[in-house]
């Protein structure tokens, strides 16, 4: 089964700086008809994540959109990755002096996670157990 959740953000760009090169995430930039205006894909396990820039998912889709501005993006919405390479991307969180919300280490089951909120509020969950450490 597959799994595809599309989130919309406020600049493709800022998004794709943050999951690319400070998570180390694989996100790819694409056109997906042309004529359309460029996506971020973001694959991971079986899940695909789709970025797309909220004035285009207005423009397709105003009716959903009508109460949107009545709430902050993010609420409620947490993107889970397990991850293997995370002192690395710990580090770049520092270098980046993003806010943590969370760091936690658990050293009887081996399992650390980072919880940080990405450009446009949604919670990232970044976690890492002994077996999936860098080696």
């Amino acid at each position: 089964m597959s799994f595809t959740l599309t989130i919309g953000v406020q600049d493709l760009e800022r998004t794709e700086e943050f999951y690319r090169n400070i998570l180390r995430l694989g996100i790819e930039r694409f056109v997906p008809a042309e004529g359309h205006p460029p996506v971020l894909l973001l694959c991971h396990g079986g899940t695909a994540i789709l970025f797309r820039e909220l004035a285009t998912l207005e423009a397709l889709h105003p009716v959903l959109f009508q109460n949107l501005q009545r709430h902050p993006l993010g609420v409620g919405t947490t993107l889970e990755f397990a991850v293997k390479e995370l002192p690395s991307i710990a580090r770049n969180i520092l270098r980046e002096d993003l806010h943590t919300l969370y760091e936690m280490e658990d050293d009887e089951f081996g399992h650390r996670e980072i919880w940080l909120h990405d450009p446009d509020g949604y919670l990232v969950v970044l976690s890492q157990t002994d077996d999936e450490q860098d080696g």
